[in-house]
């Protein structure tokens, strides 16, 4: 091959296991290898980076193993001359999957040095990086080339100029961080020096792996692709919605793939990789990891990429031409922190005949039931069977408030779910706890009525379409308070009406199956939707639900 004798490996800026690792692979490279073990090897110089690195959480690095990448890069159909970026370059695993990709393709391997471009916070990880696209190098064509274009710095803010408006492709696994855990929140340095960079579409909890996919757009030309590693619950989550959109109207979702919760070791999450293209798209492929067929699905409607994960886990979709909601008809709130506080210190276990107020928890509410006394339940790191609150005759003001507006009739909606688990407080007798969602009518004799709208399968089906993947799982939903609000309500109808008495029959005399499929049917008549398929998905859920 015809390698030079001047490979030199700078153990002074390498972890030990990688500089041994690294002087492995220069012999085989020495000795004119052509095994492609080598490629696994030079790989595995990421991996090895990844287990020195102790704080995995608080940084959001998780290395991504190598036939992940060349899966990603296949799929981009990367072609010779292409210009390939990471932003968040790691080790450089996708760079080295789009540089084999390229060398298979017949591009030379000093072209391919040239038009391969990464940056990363992380000096060593960028050092890994730049040793092995050398030894990549060496091994492919019998150089060892100089590697500007991979450089240290922060990806959403260090980015150099003229990389902007250049890259054919945009490719990686950004860090996964979430704003809601002090271990992986920014400072408020960062989060303003990210405000001025974004402007509008940066807000408090957009986790960080969206915000790589607005530098992405920046990044790409007009024909550009962009295919960013993200957790799912990104792809509805409501601190993303205008990064979405805005993501929407420069370049078009033409599919999806879905890695699932396997993919990472360090990272029990599940992950996608929404893929972007021109915005010439009728519509969208959705790739599971591990299946080989794909599977056809509508173009999403702007910001709403969830839709997609919805296609792929069989929730039927569902289209509403109502304009009235229920934000219209009922005050929805999720109760706040200092209500938890406060009802921690007063629960305790009650009796059959307690005639103290009840607690209601998400564990405790189920379709058309509260498991009080039937299910046990953990609150305050305790666990009840029948949990009851003793409440002082003079509360703190602020709780004496939030007392007056609970203690009347209300639905109780669970947030982390497959379908909406939904229950009718008739009596006010039930105080929620974080993180319920309550309904409030604003008359009371409609409670029933939102009863039947909530609790329908045209409701379920229209919320998986919407929040997919902002649950723990891709499979299941969470249901924000300022989401229900969105939720179109049926025109008044006989249907309606039916509906909310078979809700109130099924609630006051158990569920059976006659009557959950009755309802269902009445329900989709109000919304005018399609029987079949819609009936039968939510009864298969609701059958999951109760085995």
């Amino acid at each position: 091959m015809g390698t030079p004798t001047n490979l030199r490996v700078d153990s002074t800026k390498l972890p030990p296991a990688v500089e041994r690792a690294s002087r492995a692979v220069l012999q085989r490279i020495e000795n004119n290898s052509t095994n492609q073990d080598v490629i696994q090897e030079l790989a595995n110089l990421g991996r090895l980076r990844e287990e020195a690195l102790t704080h995995h959480r608080a940084t959001g690095a998780i290395f991504t193993p190598y036939p992940i990448a060349r899966e990603l890069i296949d799929l981009l159909t990367i072609d010779a001359g292409d210009v390939v970026c990471d932003p968040s370059a790691g080790p450089g695993i996708f760079l080295l999957a789009a540089a084999e990709r390229k060398f298979q393709m017949g591009e030379s391997v000093s072209s391919i040095a040239e038009t391969l471009k990464g940056i990363d916070i992380d000096p060593v990880s960028v050092e890994v990086a730049r040793l092995t696209m050398r030894l990549w190098a060496a091994w492919r064509g019998g150089q060892w080339p100089a590697v500007d274009h991979l450089t240290v710095g922060d990806g959403l803010l260090d980015v150099p100029d003229s990389w902007y408006s250049t890259c054919d492709v945009v490719v990686g696994n950004p860090p996964f961080l979430g704003q809601l855990k002090s271990e992986t929140s920014r400072s408020p340095q960062r989060a303003q020096a990210l405000k001025e960079r974004f402007g509008a579409l940066y807000t408090t909890y957009i986790d960080e792996s969206m915000l790589f996919f607005l530098l992405a757009v920046d990044l790409s030309h007009d024909d550009g692709k962009v295919a960013l590693i993200v957790p799912s619950s990104v792809l509805g989550s409501d601190s993303s919605r205008l990064a979405r959109e805005w993501v929407d109207s420069k370049l078009a979702v033409a599919g999806i793939w879905i890695g699932g919760r396997s993919v990472f070791e360090a990272a029990a999450v599940d992950v996608v990789a929404p893929i972007l293209r021109s915005k010439e798209q009728d519509q969208c492929t959705i790739i599971k990891r591990g299946v080989e067929e794909s599977l056809p699905a509508p173009q999403p409607a702007p910001g709403q990429w969830s839709s997609l994960l919805a296609v792929a886990s069989g929730v039927p979709n569902v289209v509403f031409s109502n304009e009235v909601c229920l934000g219209d008809r009922a005050v929805i709130t999720a109760d706040f922190r200092d209500a938890y506080y406060w009802l921690a210190e007063r629960v305790g276990e009650g009796t059959d005949n307690d005639d103290r107020p009840k607690l209601a928890t998400v564990g405790l509410i189920d379709p058309f039931r509260y498991l009080h006394g039937d299910k046990t339940t953990r609150f305050a790191k305790q666990q009840f069977r029948r949990p009851v609150l003793q409440i002082e005759d003079e509360p703190p003001p602020k709780l004496r408030t939030w007392l007056e507006q609970k203690q009347t009739p209300k639905l109780l909606v669970a947030t982390q779910t497959r379908i909406v688990e939904c229950y009718a407080d008739t009596t006010g007798e039930l105080l929620p706890s974080t993180p319920l969602v309550t309904i409030i009518p604003e008359k009371e004799n409609q409670l029933w009525h939102l009863m039947a709208a909530v609790a329908s399968p045209a409701a379920s089906a229209w919320l998986g379409n919407v929040a997919a993947g902002t649950g723990l799982s891709q499979g299941t939903i969470r249901i924000r308070a300022s989401l229900l609000s969105d939720l179109p309500l049926p025109e008044p109808s006989q249907s309606w009406d039916h509906g909310a008495e078979l809700a109130q029959q099924i609630q006051e005399t158990g569920i059976n199956d006659k009557a959950l499929r009755a309802f269902g049917e009445t329900m989709n008549q109000a919304y005018n939707q399609s029987s079949t398929e819609l009936l039968s998905w939510w009864s298969t859920q609701l059958q999951k639900k109760r085995a």
